[in-house]
C-alpha cells in the first residue's frame, strides 16, 4: 500500500480550501435554493416580488 505524506504547506492549503468551502455552502445554500425555485416555477414571478417582505396582492 502507498504511503501519502503530505507536506505541512499542502495541509494548510487543504485546510483552507475545506474552509472556504464551509463558507460558500453556509452563505450560499439559501440563495441557491431561491434561485432554483425561481428558475424552475411557471410561470417565473418578478424578482421583485420574489424578494419583497411584503405581501403581494
Amino acid at each position: 500500500m502507498t504511503d501519502y505524506t503530505l507536506s505541512d504547506e499542502t495541509k494548510e492549503r487543504l485546510t483552507k480550501l475545506i474552509e472556504l468551502g464551509r463558507v460558500t455552502v453556509h452563505y450560499g445554500w439559501i440563495p441557491f435554493i431561491v434561485y432554483l425555485g425561481w428558475t424552475q416555477s411557471v410561470p417565473r414571478p418578478n424578482l421583485f416580488k420574489l424578494l419583497s417582505p411584503l405581501p403581494t396582492p
